[in-house]
């Protein structure tokens, strides 16, 4: 059985390789969007300011769920929002991206549908979220309540969040509403007359 201190170790390797990945997959820039987990009465959760695709495992930030910093570097921005979807749902991780057509689908305004089977068994139902300041409480509070009984929502002019039981299957919820949000531009797109 792994002890704390290992288990720590594991979450924060494991949050600086999906947060590459998202780097790598375009479901981030350099430095937008965060991940998080919770585990053991804290959250672990990537950092403001340092490259998505250079955070070290030191650099993840923990926190309590009251938000107190306990180490690393300092949390992300969307913090209060990662808190508040932990506190109201029983998920485990959290991916916030700024995915090129999630975002353009945000700022039009849309729910999101996926037009596919797949992605209409992947995701289900995908709300936007109208919009409010990041990084507040008032974004937090929004998203907690909108994402009940859903794997993800659209920021209205924001990005995206995806939450799973562990950071692959929140990863995966990711790529998906991303795939979707591609999926109607180019319908749009080939249904021009």
């Amino acid at each position: 059985m792994a002890t704390i201190e290992t288990r720590a170790l594991l979450l924060k390797k494991e949050i600086t390789e999906y947060m590459a990945l998202s780097y790598e997959r375009g479901l981030t820039s350099s430095l937008s969007g965060n991940i998080s987990v919770r585990a053991e009465h804290v959250v672990y959760i990537s950092p403001t300011k340092v490259p998505r695709y250079r955070i070290r495992p030191d650099d993840v930030s923990v926190v309590t769920m009251m938000g107190e910093h306990l180490e690393g570097k300092h949390p992300s921005s969307e913090l209060l929002t990662h808190l508040a979807i932990y506190k109201a749902t029983e998920s485990s991780a959290i991916v916030h991206a700024h995915s090129r057509f999630a975002t353009a689908l945000s700022c039009l305004g849309n729910d999101l549908e996926s037009p596919d089977v797949e992605g209409k068994h992947l995701l289900g139902r995908v709300p936007l979220i109208p919009y409010e300041e990041p990084g507040t409480s008032d974004l937090g509070e929004a998203v907690s309540r909108g994402i009940l009984g859903c794997k993800g929502v659209l920021l209205q002019n924001h990005g995206l969040i995806a939450v799973g039981t562990n950071l692959e299957e929140a990863f995966i919820v990711a790529e998906a509403i991303e795939r979707a949000a591609q999926l109607i531009f180019d319908l749009s797109v080939l249904n021009r007359p």
